[in-house]
C-alpha cells in the first residue's frame, strides 16, 4: 500500500473518530437539553394550574374537596392535563386528551404518596409522552394528583433531523477532509517522489556527480536528501579512489613488468653468450659475470621494494617499540659517510644535548630503510656538491632533514615524486626503480609523521621527514 494512501486512510480514520465523538456530544447535549426543556414546561404548567386549585373543608365532616378551574385553559394540543383523585377517579381533564387517560405507574405511585413529585416517559396509544406528576396534599393529608403531560414528538422529530444532519455533516466532512488529507499528502510526498526520480536516474546512468536539489525548508525531507547528498559525496569519493587505484595497480603492474623484463634480458643474452664462448674456448668472460650479478642485484633490490608495496597494500602492521633518536642519527651519518664521494661531501652537524634524551615510538630496521633511500636518492642525484643531514625538535616532533645540491626536479614534477615508479625525464638514465619515495612515505606515515619535499631544478633538493617524540625519562 503507498505511503500516500497509509497516510490519508490514518488522516481520515482519526478525523472521523473525532468528529464521531463531537457529534454524539452534541446529540447527547441537545437531548438532554430539550428534555430538560419539556421539563422545565410540565413543571411550570403544573404550578400554574395547582396554584389555581381551590381545596376547601367539608363541614362538618373532616374532609377536605377540591373546587377545580376551566384546565382547559391550560391545555393545548400537545399538552395533556388531568387531576385524579385519591381513589384514582379522573375528576378532571383537558380536551386535548379525549377519551384518553393518562396512566399512573407503581413507581409513580411510590412517589406520590410520599409526597414527591415524578417525571416518567410513557407510552400511550402509540405516542411517547412526557408525564409529570404533582401530589395534592393540604396539610398531611393526600387528596389527588395533577398530571401534566406533554407529547414526544414534536422532540423526536427534532432529533431525527439532528442525527441525519449531523451524520450528512459528518459523512461531508470526513470525506472532504479525506480528499484535503491525500491532496495534502501528496504535496508533502512530492519531494520524496523528487528523491527517488533522482536517486533512480543516478543508479540508471551511473552518474555519481549527480545530487538531490531540494530548495525547501530543512526540515526531515530537507535533512534526508542532506544526508543522501553527503552519503553520494562519498560513494563518488569511494568510487574514484578506487578507479585511481585500480588505474594505479594497472600502471604498477606494467611497470614492474617492465623493470624487470630488462635486467632479466640482460641475464638472459650474458648467459648464452657465456655458454656460447664456453663451448667455443672454454672460458667464461669476468666483464659477462659482473653484469649478471649487477642485474640479479638489480632484481633483488626491485623485488625487496616490491614485496615492501605489497606490504603496504595489504595493511601491514609494524611493530613498534621505543628508540632513542640517538641510535636512528647514528645510522644516517653512518650511511651518509659511506656514500659519500670525493665530489660529493657528506656534512652533518654534532648531535645537541637536548636530542639525546628523546625517544621515538618506531622500528629500527623500517626507520634504517628510511635513512637508505633519502641518502641513496640525495648522492645518486648529486653530480658534485654536498649532502647535509640536519635534526631538530619543532612543536613536538622531530625534524629530519636531506639537503643536496643536485639536479633537482621540475616544480611541475614534484607532486609526483611519490607516484610508484615514477622518475623524472632529467633523472630516466641514471639507476634505479622509482619505488624508493612511495615506500618511505608509508614508512613514515605508519609512524604518524610526514614527508615533504621541496626542490627547484638546478638547484637541488630538501626532503623534511617529521615523526612524534617524547622525553626520554630514567
Amino acid at each position: 500500500m503507498p505511503i500516500r494512501l497509509k497516510l490519508s486512510l490514518w488522516y481520515s480514520g482519526v478525523f472521523l473518530l473525532v468528529i464521531t465523538l463531537f457529534c454524539t456530544y452534541i446529540y447527547l447535549f441537545f437531548t438532554h437539553r430539550e428534555m430538560n426543556q419539556i421539563d422545565f414546561h410540565l413543571r411550570e404548567r403544573a404550578q400554574e394550574v395547582h396554584q389555581s386549585i381551590e381545596i376547601v373543608d367539608v363541614f362538618p365532616l373532616p374532609l377536605r374537596r377540591l373546587v377545580l378551574p376551566d384546565i382547559n385553559v391550560f391545555s393545548s394540543p400537545e399538552l395533556f392535563l388531568q387531576i385524579v383523585d385519591m381513589q384514582g377517579r379522573v375528576i378532571s381533564r383537558s380536551e386535548s386528551l379525549g377519551e384518553y387517560s393518562l396512566p399512573i405507574s407503581t413507581e409513580a405511585l411510590n412517589h406520590i404518596v410520599r409526597g414527591t413529585p415524578f417525571f416518567e416517559t410513557k407510552n400511550v396509544q402509540g405516542t411517547q409522552i412526557r408525564l409529570y406528576h404533582l401530589p395534592l396534599v393540604s396539610g398531611k393529608q393526600f387528596i389527588g394528583v395533577l398530571q401534566v403531560a406533554e407529547s414526544l414528538y414534536g422532540f423526536h422529530r427534532s432529533l431525527s433531523n439532528l442525527r441525519w444532519l449531523l451524520a450528512i455533516g459528518a459523512l461531508t466532512t470526513v470525506t472532504l477532509s479525506a480528499l484535503l488529507g491525500w491532496i495534502l499528502a501528496r504535496q508533502a510526498l512530492l519531494p520524496i517522489h523528487r528523491i527517488i526520480e533522482t536517486t533512480a536516474e543516478i543508479e540508471r546512468e551511473g552518474k555519481l556527480e549527480r545530487r538531490i536539489n531540494y530548495p525547501g525548508p530543512p526540515d526531515e525531507i530537507g535533512q534526508l536528501s542532506t544526508q543522501i547528498n553527503s552519503m553520494m559525496e562519498k560513494i563518488e569519493q569511494m568510487y574514484r579512489e578506487l578507479e585511481e587505484s585500480y588505474e594505479a595497480q594497472r600502471r604498477f603492474v606494467a611497470d614492474a613488468s617492465h623493470e624487470l623484463r630488462t635486467p632479466l634480458t640482460t641475464i638472459r643474452g650474458n648467459m648464452d653468450f657465456l655458454r656460447k664462448l664456453y663451448k667455443e674456448k672454454g672460458v667464461l668472460s669476468e666483464e659477462a659475470m659482473e653484469d649478471i650479478v649487477d642485474e640479479l642485484e638489480r632484481v633483488s633490490r626491485m623485488v625487496h621494494d616490491l614485496l615492501a608495496l605489497a606490504r603496504a597494500d595489504a595493511g601491514y602492521h609494524i611493530q613498534m617499540e621505543d628508540i632513542k633518536l640517538t641510535e636512528w642519527l647514528e645510522d644516517w651519518i653512518h650511511k651518509g659517510k659511506g656514500l659519500a664521494k670525493p665530489d660529493v661531501l657528506f656534512h652533518h652537524e654534532e648531535t645537541p644535548e637536548e636530542l639525546k634524551q628523546i625517544k621515538i615510538k618506531g622500528n629500527l630496521d623500517f626507520l634504517k630503510q628510511i635513512s637508505l633511500i633519502l641518502l641513496e636518492n640525495a648522492f645518486k642525484y648529486t653530480s658534485s656538491g654536498k649532502v647535509e643531514l640536519r635534526c631538530s625538535l619543532k612543536n613536538q616532533g622531530v625534524i629530519i632533514e636531506v639537503i643536496d645540491t643536485g639536479s633537482g626536479i621540475p616544480e611541475e614534477e614534484v607532486h609526483r615524486v611519490f607516484d610508484r615508479f615514477y622518475r623524472g625525464g632529467n633523472v630516466r638514465n641514471r639507476p634505479g626503480t622509482g619505488l624508493g619515495l612511495s615506500i618511505a612515505k608509508w614508512i613514515i606515515e605508519k609512524h604518524g609523521g610526514t614527508i615533504l619535499v621541496e626542490s627547484e631544478l638546478g638547484k637541488g633538493t630538501k626532503v623534511l621527514v617529521t615523526l612524534p617524540y617524547s622525553k626520554n625519562t630514567p
